[in-house]
């Protein structure tokens, strides 16, 4: 799914393709819209029915987004004059009382009408980037898909 602009980021929304968890971000401290793909939301998220034991919808809604800030805070500066970044992160999912290790990846990208959204999806999960602008930092294990070096980007610990 390639959205390229804000309109394509709600019209992936309002056709189901993504799911708006912009109201949770935003009690966590993301002032951005924000949402999740509907593979993300249908395997860990939603499935309240098959979930006897184990973390609430709202709570692993929680967790993903939660732990994409943490995420960022963790070294990741603000952006410069790219249009995009990826990050890669680990969120634990209690399904049925058994702890799942899932890895996703959130790509927060800024527009060409300055407008910026959030979309979290699961790691295999087609890429949206070009690879030839794949850097990755082992220092703080982050994945960038940008215009140049990540070095004017990041800040490693």
């Amino acid at each position: 799914m390639n959205l390229e602009t804000f309109e394509d980021f709600q019209r992936a929304i309002s056709e189901g393709r993504l799911v708006d968890v912009s109201d949770t971000a935003k009690e966590i401290g993301i002032s951005i819209p924000a949402a999740v793909s509907s593979a993300l939301w249908k395997t860990y998220i939603e499935p309240e029915e098959s979930i006897t034991v184990g973390q609430t919808k709202n709570e692993r809604i929680w967790n993903v987004i939660s732990l994409l800030l943490s995420t960022l805070k963790s070294g990741m500066k603000p952006f410069d004059d790219s249009s995009s970044l990826m990050v890669r992160y680990q969120v634990h999912f209690v399904i049925n009382g058994i702890l799942t290790m899932s890895t996703l990846k959130a790509i927060i990208r800024k527009t060409a009408e300055r407008k910026s959204f959030i979309q979290i999806m699961l790691e295999d999960e087609a890429e949206q980037n070009n690879p030839d602008r794949k850097y990755f930092c082992r220092e703080c294990r982050f994945t960038l898909y940008l215009e140049t070096k990540p070095e004017s980007y990041i800040e490693c610990r």
